[in-house]
């Protein structure tokens, strides 16, 4: 079994039977690979993040761990639009979510989980996203550690193509909390980690283990 670890920022497949593909649409056609760029979308998050601290620093004040150990499934086709997440190219039901209060410093989150492959049905690839939306309305973002543009679409995403079977990805997060620009204001937030197959075939994934283990500094 092959490991893939990203330093900022996973994983593929699904069952034939769940090989059903949502019934939206893509309202932007896909670029052919991962790591397809789109020039407007990668200057904005250039912009955004030139003034982020790239680097948190400080003793770790809590931590809060959540997981679900079973296999979980998903139809959702990262090729379709109206689902969860930013850019609406996951499964409207996160795989994982919590409750953060939020009052400064930085947040850093490491995610962790299994993934199955071909044995299990079409999909090539499967993604994911962790995103914070104020409690009390508003946009998600996306917590810094992902790739901005996957297959040329501004969704953010990390992802995994697992060898025979299954796999294993583990990918890292943070967020400086401040009211400097580029930082996440203080406050309560709901953390959600979305996930989809795809973008090929019917899309669709099958994973396991699913751990996300959050520092608050």
């Amino acid at each position: 079994m092959k490991s893939i670890q990203h330093g900022a920022g996973g994983i593929a497949l699904v069952l034939a039977s769940l090989a059903l593909v949502p019934a939206t649409t893509a309202a932007q056609e896909l670029g052919k690979t991962f790591f397809a760029t789109n020039a407007s979308a990668l200057a904005e998050q250039a912009d955004a993040m030139a003034a982020v601290a790239k680097a948190c620093k400080g003793q770790v004040r809590l931590v809060n761990d959540l997981a679900f150990e079973g296999v979980k499934t998903t139809k959702w086709n990262f090729a379709a639009v109206g689902g969860g997440g930013i850019g609406g190219r996951f499964d409207p039901v996160p795989v994982l979510g919590t409750t953060v209060s939020l009052k400064g410093g930085c947040l850093n989150a490491h995610f962790s989980a299994m993934a199955g492959n071909q044995w299990y049905g079409v999909s090539n690839m499967t993604l994911f996203e962790i995103t914070l939306t104020p409690a009390a309305g508003g946009a998600p973002v996306a917590m810094v550690g992902h790739y901005p543009t996957p297959y040329g679409v501004p969704s953010p995403a990390v992802a995994l193509s697992a060898e025979y079977d299954v796999d294993m990805i583990g990918s890292n997060f943070f967020m400086p909390i401040g009211s400097a620009r580029g930082y996440l204001p203080p406050g309560t937030y709901r953390l959600d980690v979305w996930w989809a197959g795809g973008p090929t075939a019917g899309g669709g994934a099958i994973g396991a283990a699913f751990v996300l283990k959050l520092y608050q500094q």
